[in-house]
């Protein structure tokens, strides 16, 4: 039903920008922000972060596995007395390793989020400020677009100067 108003309301905006009266007042264009978002160095540089971070995480999770295998290794090695205690350590442990997972997954991904939404919020506001020095009337992604010429393609120039205002900060 969404999808369905969203085309009815899209066709009737089309309709109504190809009237000549409004055509000839309005300036249009569009951004394909997925290429944005990926060529952006910022972006790139997030992910580095994120990869170092992680591959941090996997070592200590590495640290426990091993610390885990001993344990596991020293259980053989018991009688049955000793083995009672050491198996509710064991226990312990990988319940230790599972939480250690959990926590890291959900670490990893809150930070992931909030970095794609500042960048998604940095990119809308550089949009803004392309658009309002070339007087651009609208503006849409690129996504949903069915066809589009390149000569209102506005993407190069918002990369450009996100890229220059990245290499000030």
């Amino acid at each position: 039903m969404k999808k369905i108003v969203s085309a009815l309301f899209f066709a009737g905006l089309m309709t109504w920008l190809a009237s000549p009266a409004v055509a000839v007042e309005m300036k249009i264009a569009y951004v394909a922000v997925d290429e944005v978002f990926d060529n952006y160095q910022k972006t790139k540089d997030q992910d580095l972060v994120l990869k170092t971070a992680g591959e941090a995480k996997e070592r200590e999770r590495n640290e426990m596995m091993n610390a885990l295998r001993a344990m596991e290794d020293e259980l053989a090695l018991l009688s049955a007395d000793s083995r009672a205690k050491k198996q509710e350590q064991l226990i312990e442990k990988k319940r230790q390793i599972e939480d250690f997972d959990r926590t890291v997954r959900q670490q990893l991904a809150e930070q992931r989020d909030k970095t794609v939404r500042e960048i998604f919020e940095e990119i809308d506001s550089v949009v803004q400020v392309v658009c309002e020095r070339g007087g651009y009337d609208l503006v849409f992604n690129k996504r949903v677009l069915l066809f589009q010429k390149s000569d209102f393609d506005i993407t190069s120039q918002v990369s450009a100067e996100l890229a220059k205002r990245y290499k000030k900060a």
